[in-house]
């Protein structure tokens, strides 16, 4: 990932080394910013637990808490005593998946999705006439008969993800080797089943299920 860098004039936060006609100051490297990117969603997502937060119904904590107990209560906070309010913010609002959302005031955060914790998102779910003409879901080869045969499946998350682009999609499936082919997925079949599709962020949606005969076609990479 790009530093983050701070205008100078504004106080916006921002990848560019200029921002409102002047030179920024850099805010947080690269490294930085990919480390607390990964561990904001392991915690907002997966396991608040271990690091002594408590999500409400709908998975939003308070920025501040949230900072507070990656300094001082995760397992390795020795490497994150630089994280402020302002970090969580940042890598929030510079995320290029829309991987969390803030609140109006930037005073709560939470993940906007790929939750395996038991929580209600509050999406509504989209109308046929909003929904894109194709989504995208990534896998690897050796998982493609069963879902062929099942369809999608959210296994340990909430939701099935369906990626608006096809870069999303593939990222995610090298995560788990190789070999990946890259699904992809007809929408309108989905609201014609009467299975809802939610629109989590720019590029991500969410299903409960995907079944075998709304996968219309599947693309080896």
């Amino acid at each position: 990932m790009k530093p983050v860098y701070r205008c100078r004039v504004c106080g916006e936060f921002t990848e560019e080394p200029q921002h409102c006609g002047k030179p920024t100051a850099l805010f947080m490297t690269g490294e930085q910013r990919v480390r607390l990117s990964k561990l904001m969603s392991a915690l907002l997502r997966h396991i608040p637990h271990e690091a002594g937060l408590g999500l409400d119904p709908w998975g939003w904590v308070e920025v501040e808490e949230l900072a507070r107990a990656i300094r001082e209560r995760w397992r390795r906070r020795d490497l994150y005593q630089w994280v402020t309010p302002h970090h969580i913010v940042a890598v929030a609002l510079l995320d290029p998946k829309g991987r969390f959302q803030l609140s109006s005031d930037r005073r709560r955060i939470r993940a906007a999705y790929g939750h395996s914790v038991k929580l209600e998102l509050g999406y509504e779910p989209l109308s046929p006439r909003e929904l894109p003409e194709v989504l995208y879901h990534g896998t690897v080869a050796e998982r493609l008969q069963p879902i062929m045969r099942e369809g999608l499946k959210p296994m340990k998350r909430l939701m099935v993800h369906l990626a608006a682009r096809p870069q999303e999609a593939l990222e995610a499936a090298r995560r788990h080797g190789s070999q990946v082919v890259l699904l992809h997925v007809d929408p309108q079949c989905l609201a014609e089943k009467g299975i809802p599709v939610y629109r989590a962020s720019h590029v991500m949606y969410l299903a409960p299920r995907v079944p075998p005969e709304c996968i219309k076609s599947v693309e080896k990479v």
